[in-house]
């Protein structure tokens, strides 16, 4: 980036300049930006001036960008600015797929058959902006925001809401009022971390400063006043005004300028020589351009000299650029019927085919099958750079280029415009562009496609209308019915029986693709076929849901992508198949961690299930935190999202954590689904009971318990929480229904030979019995802590023997009963489960007196003995137990109490001295 041109002191903005200077210098909540609003001419600039040099006194590093109107549409041009300077510190910083983002957008590297996901430029802007602001303060500085083009925009705004912990500002001037639009960035960003400050108009004493600065000489008072009211206190048009004026001006007299300022910059513009004008056309149509390429275009070298005299342009290090944005808004609207041949000489000069081509497009107001076709070429080269504003634009030219009697044309680059806006986040221009699509093909095949795209923009309820529209349009297009029916399969599952509707649809995909031999679709339809055959506890959907992974990348639509992966783990990991799925899952993190961000993600959220029931829940809690950082970042987010997160925090104790993601999700879920997921009503029902709330815990896992049913969940293992809610339920003297939950629960799980839910059911029964047949109970509690360790299930087990201890400490079983509580207190613990673990303390507490010591180790116990006694760390020991290092330091302790000693080294000593029979 060129270095700044000094400029000459500030006046009049005492108030508003201390206003810049501690916002610099307060740096209480990065990031925060600070916008300066004002109307044309007002002095935002020189405000903005003065704060960025501030800011490099006080150790601010500082990138900046002044861009020009013409600038608006060139993808990525605001952020070649910010950059230029500092990539030999930033590439070698970022991940490669980061690194190849931000290569292919800035043209430093050409895009390959692999487009760029504009989700990874931010990612990558977001990497850049933490490695620039790692030794000092950061200020991102942009001058006239309006124009800074949407492709950069978004890149910038999706890094700045993901900085909240960096030292990283932001200063923007930004134009308002006459039209100007606000620009994306100041939209995207969170309200309360921008702060805006208006810029309104100088005083008459700082006007009169302001002109005796710049003018050089006084004005009288009468004269100076009627600059001030024909100026309105604008800063620039009041210097206007005052460079024609003679220092003898009758006061009596008409001042003798234009009424406007756009009319008076366009006289002070007529003044120039005729070369000059054509040369500050041709460079208001470029923006801020280099010398050389005006030269390319045949401006000879000295035609600009007037225009730097006059104050139009300013030179610099090569580049020209207009003294005010206003001048080149002027020049550039001045052009008239100009404009189409002057773009038409600049995409005769540039070399990049995507600028070239949008010159190309702006050259031309008539249809143009050729200019169309290179639009074509040239927006996929966009996107490929993920530059999707951008290609969006031009797919958009090509659309309003093409020949009214080409029909197939202009129904491919509708279609292509439309995704083109969805793809760069523009969803209510992209359904506009479908919508008129579908006026323009009132019946056909042809109108289906345009009602297959719109239903990617509609709600549940309204996307299934029109699917089912689309396919009756389909005729014989046998491929594109197969993929509608299987939307349709899917998207059912939310509606009335669901299930017979679903399998219909899924069924006649599976057809249509069996009759074309068509991999893919048939993929996408078995996909849907076993996520929803294992939702509603199909005996078949375990085969087919072990093969989904393979084919989930394929069908799209991301909740889906997490209900087959929540498939896939849940017929593994509850089929004693745990190792097999952490395998495959860690290979995929490994395989895509580098290439495809979002699809190491859903293996990150895949291996939360895992691990949480492995009971790893510290590691499970890890691995779903990172899956939705990494998806967040890529603006992807839905109701699953939040659900790992959220049981393991409410299994870990930690409820407002569990209640803010379940309530997040709920709120996603009716807005893209139109119901609450049983799932998320659950984790609410058990916040409830964690918060002593038996009453509403109740009533939430009752709602739980009936959405389930609504919707067919046959499949046991998703009703994770019945075993909670018989709890509940017997707790508080509901026998009937617990018991009516408990049968519905076996049953599935019986039928579908679920034992892993089975061994829940055992836990259960042995708590019913314990109101009538003690002997009982003991029997079946017993069996299940068995059962629940033959599973691997290590917090089912721990809750087998709370409830083994319990019933025991009842039948006046003492030391049994310590026994089993002191050993789920101990596993309690080692997973995490704090208000659990907390029971159990409570339960040894009604026993009395105190816990043994001195005894024989745990297996637990003995494994961390061992690991001391190899000399690891906490954080080491941690990392092999799969536990945090408090879990750890925890159950050190304990053991120090237990063996009567206080140091690692007497710990080692101890263990040394003890019988093999006592270790």
């Amino acid at each position: 980036m060129p270095s700044l041109v000094s400029k000459p002191r500030l006046v009049g903005r005492d108030e508003e300049l201390a206003e810049v200077l501690a916002f610099l210098d307060a740096r209480e909540a990065p990031p925060r930006a600070l916008l300066l609003d004002g109307e044309a001419g007002i002095g935002k600039s020189a405000l903005w001036l003065a704060g960025v040099e501030h800011a490099r006194t006080r150790g601010f590093r500082v990138l900046s960008s002044r861009p020009a109107e013409a600038e608006r549409g060139l993808a990525h041009a605001g952020l070649g600015d910010l950059f230029e300077d500092v990539l030999d510190e930033v590439l070698p910083g970022l991940p490669p797929p980061r690194r190849r983002a931000l290569e292919v957008a800035l043209l430093l590297e050409e895009a390959t058959e692999e487009a760029v996901d504009p989700r990874a430029l931010g990612i990558a802007t977001r990497g850049a902006l933490q490695l620039l602001a790692g030794d000092k303060p950061l200020l991102v500085a942009i001058d006239d925001l309006q124009w800074f083009d949407a492709s950069s925009a978004d890149a910038l705004a999706f890094a700045l809401r993901r900085l909240a912990a960096s030292n990283v500002l932001m200063l923007a001037a930004e134009r308002l009022g006459d039209g100007a639009e606000r620009a994306g960035l100041g939209q995207v960003l969170e309200p309360e971390s921008i702060l805006r400050l208006p810029v309104g108009p100088l005083s008459v004493g700082a006007l009169h400063r302001f002109l005796r600065d710049r003018v050089g000489r006084p004005f009288a008072r009468q004269t100076l006043l009627r600059i001030h009211e024909r100026s309105g206190g604008n800063p620039f048009f009041a210097l206007e005004l005052a460079r024609v004026l003679d220092a003898d001006a009758d006061p009596a007299q008409p001042l003798p300028v234009p009424s406007t300022l756009e009319e008076f910059v366009r006289a002070r513009i007529s003044g120039l020589p005729a070369s000059t004008r054509r040369a500050l056309a041709l460079a208001a149509a470029f923006g801020t351009t280099a010398e050389s390429l005006l030269e390319r275009a045949g401006v000879a070298a000295d035609a600009l000299g007037p225009a730097v005299v006059a104050q139009v342009i300013e030179r610099d290090d090569g580049r020209i650029r207009f003294t005010h944005p206003l001048l080149a808004s002027v020049l550039y609207g001045d052009l008239g019927d100009e404009r189409p041949s002057v773009h038409a000489r600049i995409a005769g000069i540039v070399d990049d085919p995507v600028l070239r081509a949008r010159h190309l497009a702006l050259s031309s107001e008539s249809p143009d099958a050729g200019i169309a076709a290179v639009l074509d070429d040239s927006a996929t080269l966009a996107a490929d750079r993920g530059a999707s504003a951008a290609a969006a634009e031009l797919a958009e030219h090509a659309l309003r280029l093409t020949p009214q009697d080409r029909a197939g044309e202009r129904h491919g680059r509708a279609l292509a415009a439309a995704r083109a806006h969805h793809a760069a986040g523009e969803w209510t221009r992209a359904r506009k562009v479908a919508t008129d699509l579908l006026a323009e093909t009132p019946s056909g095949s042809l109108r289906a496609d345009a009602l297959v795209l719109l239903a990617e923009l509609e709600s549940v309820d309204r996307a299934v209308a029109v699917l089912e529209d689309a396919l009756r349009e389909a005729g014989s297009r046998l491929a594109l019915r197969a993929a509608i029916h299987c939307r349709l399969g899917w998207l059912t599952r939310f509606k009335k029986d669901w299930y017979v509707r679903a399998l219909e649809h899924t069924r006649a995909a599976l057809e249509l693709a069996e009759d074309l031999d068509d991999d893919v679709l048939r993929g996408r339809a078995r996909v849907v076929e076993a996520t929803i055959g294992w939702i509603v506890g199909d005996p078949e959907a375990p085969q087919l849901a072990a093969q989904a992974h393979e084919f989930a990348a394929a069908v799209g639509g991301e909740q889906l992508v997490h209900e087959a992966t929540l498939a896939f783990v849940n017929t593994l990991v509850l089929s004693f198949r745990t190792e097999e799925a952490r395998a495959w899952l860690e290979g995929e993190y490994q395989e895509w961690r580098e290439r495809d961000e979002p699809r190491s993600a859903r293996a990150l959220w895949g291996l939360s299930w895992v691990e949480f029931w492995a009971g790893r829940w510290a590691l499970a809690a890890d691995h779903a935190a990172r899956a939705r950082d990494i998806r967040g970042q890529y603006g992807l987010e839905v109701p699953q999202d939040h659900l790992p997160i959220a049981l393991v925090a409410v299994h870990r104790g930690e409820l407002a954590l569990a209640r803010e993601h379940s309530e997040r999700a709920l709120t996603l879920a009716a807005e893209q689904l139109g119901l609450h997921p049983p799932q998320h009503l659950a984790i609410l029902g058990l916040v409830a009971l964690g918060s002593g709330d038996a009453g509403g815990a109740a009533v939430w896992l009752g709602k739980a318990d009936q959405q389930a049913a609504a919707l067919g969940w046959g499949e046991p293992s998703i009703r994770w929480w019945s075993g909670d809610y018989v709890e509940l339920l017997l707790e508080l003297d509901r026998l009937d229904d617990a018991v009516r939950v408990l049968d519905a629960w076996e049953a599935d799980a019986a039928r579908l030979g679920r034992e892993w839910v089975l061994a829940h059911v055992t836990r259960c029964r042995g708590l019913v019995a314990a109101r009538y047949d003690v002997e009982r109970a003991l029997a079946l509690l017993a069996r299940a802590v068995d059962e629940h360790g033959a599973v691997g299930d290590p917090f089912g087990r721990a809750r087998a023997l709370l409830a083994l201890g319990t019933v025991r400490r009842r039948a006046r079983q003492k030391r049994p009963a310590r026994e089993a509580i002191e050993e789920a207190l101990e596993a309690f613990e080692a997973i995490g489960a704090a208000r659990w673990a907390e029971r159990a303390r409570a339960e040894l507490a009604r026993i009395g007196g105190r816990r043994s010591r001195g005894g024989e180790l745990t297996p637990t116990e003995l494994r961390l003995a061992e690991l001391v006694a190899e000399g690891r760390s906490n954080k080491e020991i941690a990392a092999v137990l799969f536990v945090t290092p408090k879990t750890v330091g925890t159950t050190l302790s304990r053991l120090y109490a237990k063996l009567g000693v206080h140091s690692r080294t007497e710990l080692l000593r101890r263990l040394a001295e003890r019988p093999a029979s006592k270790v």
